[in-house]
C-alpha cells in the first residue's frame, strides 16, 4: 500500500451546508473545544483542514450516496475551469446526464443550479474547518504545542487556497475568519470589494512563507507552496512584479524540477516525489473499503467507458478544438492563429503534432498507457455521437499499477493512489514567463522558460505504436521558439498557448481566459465553430459580464436574512 504522508483523521470538525445557516450552529457529533484543547486535539483539527482538500462531502445530500454526491464538487474543478472554456465537453451518457453541468456548458447559469449550491457548501465546509483549527491554536501556548506557529501558518495557507477558489468561481462572497464569534458567522455580509477579497487571500498565503522546507511532514504546506500560491494570486491581481518575486523563490530553491517522463507524471504514483508536484491531494489505497481509501472521488467519473478500467462514466471529454491546438508547423511550433482552421481527424497519425497530445488525450488507435489488451477503440468514448471520439487520459492512474484502488474491473474504475496536483513546477515556470512578457522585461528569459517545457516535451519518452513498439504512435514534432521575431505580442501568444498545451484538462483554462480579458471573444468563437460538430452546442452562449462568474446560490440568499447580496450582474 502506498505510504500515507498525512494521516487523515476521522474527526469531522463541522458539517456545513451554508455559510449563513449552519456555520452559526454548534457541530453535531463532534468533540467540543475544551476536549480538543491540547496539542493532540489541535493536530487533529489541522489534519482535518487537509483531509477536506478533495472536497469530499462528509454528509452528502445529492444523489448516489456517499460517492456520487461528489461529482458536483470535484477537487479538480474541471466543470468550472475546463467545461466553461474551449477545452472540453461535458460528456457522460448524453446531454441530460447531470444536467447541472449541461447548463454550465451552455452558459445557462441559474441561481437554482444544484451544482453551485454543492460547490459553495463544499468550500465553506473547508473554510469552517480552518477557522475552528485557528481558534483552538490561538488558545494554546507555544509551550503547550511547540509546532503551534507552524501549524497556524499551514492552516492559513489552506484557508487562502479555499478562498482563492471561491474568488475564481464567485465574484462576491462573505469573508469569514477565525475572529468571527462562533454563532455569528451567518451575520457576515458579502460587502468586501474584489480587491479587498484578494488582499485577504494573499495575506493568508504570506503567513506561510515562514514554514521551513525541512523534510518534515511530506504533503503538508511549506514556504514554497505558499510562494507558489502567492505567484498565482498575484497573476489574477495583475501584480506581475510580485508574481515574479514569488515564483523566483520557488525556482531558485532547487527543490523542484521538471520530470522528463510525462506519461509517468500523469500515471505513476511512484513518481509523485520526483520534484514536479509542489502541492497535491495526498491519495492512498487500502483494503478496498471506502473507509480505507483516499483518492479524488469526483474525478473518477472521467474514466473512459468500456475500456482499460472496466468501465467509466466518460465525463470531461476533450474538445476537437483542444485536439486541434496540438498541431504544429514545419518547425514543430504551434499554429497560434490557424490551428482551428481544419480539424485533426481522430485516426490521423501523419499530421505532425506536439507529443503532449497523446499523453493528455486518448485517441482511437493509440496505445493507452500500460494497457496491453488493445489500443484505444471508439467504444471507449461514451455517447461518441454526441461528444466525439476523444477521452481524457491525463492524470488517470496506470491500469496495472499496484496502487489501483481495486485489482478487479469493478467500480471505482480508475480510482487509486495517484495524487491530484494543485501546483506544479511547470506552472510556476509559466507564471514567471507570462509575468515577464506582460511587463515587457527580459523577453529572452521568458522564451528560455517556455522552451524548458518544450525541451522536456521533446525529450520525454513518446507514446509508441501498439502494433510496433519500436516506432512512435504518431508523427511527433516539437521545436523551440527562436529569438528571431520574439516581440512582446508574439511572446504573449506563445506563453498563453503554452499554458493551454502544458496544463490542459487541469481545471485552469477558463480562469486564464477570464484574467486575460478574452473569455467572451474566445468562447463565442469556440461556440460558433464547435456547434457545427456538436449539435447540442447550438444553444450555447456567453452572456458577459453576467456569466463570467457563478451566481450566489439562491438558497443562500433566501436564508441569509438580507445579509447576502447577489452579484449585481444577476
Amino acid at each position: 500500500m502506498k505510504k500515507r504522508y498525512i494521516i487523515i483523521a476521522g474527526l469531522l470538525i463541522a458539517t456545513v451546508y451554508s455559510c449563513t445557516k449552519i456555520l452559526d450552529q454548534a457541530p453535531k457529533g463532534s468533540l467540543n473545544t475544551e476536549t480538543l484543547k491540547n496539542k493532540e486535539g489541535a493536530e487533529a483539527l489541522v489534519i482535518a483542514c487537509y483531509s477536506i482538500l478533495d472536497n469530499k462531502d462528509p454528509q452528502p445530500s445529492w444523489g448516489w450516496g456517499n460517492v456520487g454526491s461528489n461529482l458536483l464538487n470535484n477537487a479538480s474543478m474541471w466543470e468550472s475551469g475546463d467545461l466553461r472554456s474551449d477545452d472540453c465537453y461535458k460528456g457522460g451518457g448524453g446531454t441530460d446526464d447531470v444536467s447541472e453541468y449541461g447548463q454550465i456548458e451552455l452558459g445557462i447559469l441559474q441561481t437554482t443550479n444544484a451544482a453551485f449550491q454543492v460547490i459553495w457548501k463544499g468550500h465553506y465546509v473547508s473554510i469552517s474547518r480552518c477557522n475552528k483549527a485557528l481558534q483552538l491554536l490561538n488558545q494554546l501556548t507555544d509551550a503547550e504545542f511547540p509546532l503551534r506557529q507552524r501549524r497556524i501558518a499551514e492552516v492559513k495557507v489552506l484557508r487562502g487556497f479555499y478562498y482563492m477558489r471561491l474568488k475564481q468561481l464567485f465574484r462576491t462572497f462573505p469573508y469569514i475568519d477565525e475572529t468571527v464569534v462562533t454563532g455569528q458567522e451567518g451575520e457576515v455580509a458579502n460587502n468586501l470589494t474584489e480587491a479587498q477579497l484578494w488582499e485577504k487571500i494573499v495575506a493568508d498565503f504570506n503567513a506561510g512563507i515562514t514554514i521551513p522546507f525541512d523534510g518534515q511532514d511530506a504533503g503538508r504546506v511549506n514556504k514554497y507552496v505558499a510562494y507558489s500560491f502567492i505567484a498565482k494570486a498575484e497573476m489574477f491581481r495583475k501584480n506581475y512584479a510580485a508574481a515574479i518575486t514569488a515564483a523566483d523563490q520557488v525556482i531558485s530553491s532547487g527543490k523542484y524540477q521538471l520530470l522528463n517522463n510525462l506519461e509517468g507524471l500523469y500515471s505513476d504514483p511512484a513518481l509523485e516525489r520526483a520534484g514536479e508536484n509542489i502541492f497535491a491531494i495526498e491519495a492512498s489505497v487500502g483494503g478496498g473499503a471506502e473507509s480505507n481509501v483516499r483518492f479524488n472521488w469526483g474525478d473518477i467519473w472521467v474514466a473512459p467507458s468500456n475500456g482499460p478500467y472496466g468501465g467509466g462514466d466518460g465525463f470531461q471529454r476533450p474538445s476537437q478544438n483542444l485536439v486541434n491546438a496540438f498541431k504544429v508547423d514545419a518547425n514543430g511550433l504551434p499554429l497560434h492563429d490557424t490551428y482551428n482552421n481544419s480539424d485533426l481527424p481522430a485516426a490521423d497519425i501523419a499530421t505532425p503534432v506536439d507529443p503532449r497530445l497523446d499523453h493528455a488525450i486518448g485517441r482511437p488507435g493509440i496505445r493507452w498507457k500500460d494497457y496491453t489488451n488493445s489500443p484505444q477503440t471508439i467504444g471507449w468514448a461514451r455517447a461518441e455521437g454526441t461528444y466525439g471520439p476523444y477521452v481524457k487520459k491525463k492524470n488517470l492512474i496506470y491500469v496495472n499499477s499496484p496502487f489501483r484502488a481495486t485489482a478487479s474491473t469493478d467500480f471505482p474504475w480508475a480510482g487509486g493512489a495517484l495524487n491530484l496536483p494543485f501546483l506544479k513546477y511547470s506552472e510556476i515556470l509559466l507564471i514567471k514567463a507570462e509575468a515577464l512578457v506582460e511587463l515587457n522585461q527580459n523577453l529572452d528569459l521568458a522564451r528560455t522558460l517556455i522552451n524548458q517545457l518544450r525541451t522536456r516535451a521533446a525529450n520525454t519518452p513518446k507514446v509508441k505504436s501498439f502494433s510496433n513498439p519500436a516506432i512512435n504512435a504518431a508523427n511527433y514534432q516539437i521545436g523551440l521558439y527562436p529569438a528571431t521575431g520574439w516581440t512582446q505580442d508574439y511572446a504573449r501568444k506563445a506563453v498563453r498557448f503554452e499554458r493551454r498545451l502544458e496544463l490542459c484538462l487541469e481545471g485552469l483554462r477558463y480562469f486564464d481566459l477570464l484574467r486575460w480579458g478574452v473569455a467572451k471573444q474566445v468562447i463565442d468563437a469556440y461556440n460558433n465553430t464547435e456547434k457545427t460538430k456538436r449539435v447540442y452546442l447550438g444553444a450555447a452562449t456567453f452572456n458577459a459580464p453576467k456569466v463570467e462568474y457563478y451566481p450566489i446560490p439562491q438558497a443562500e440568499i433566501d436564508i441569509s436574512r438580507g445579509k447576502l447580496k447577489q452579484d449585481p450582474n444577476y
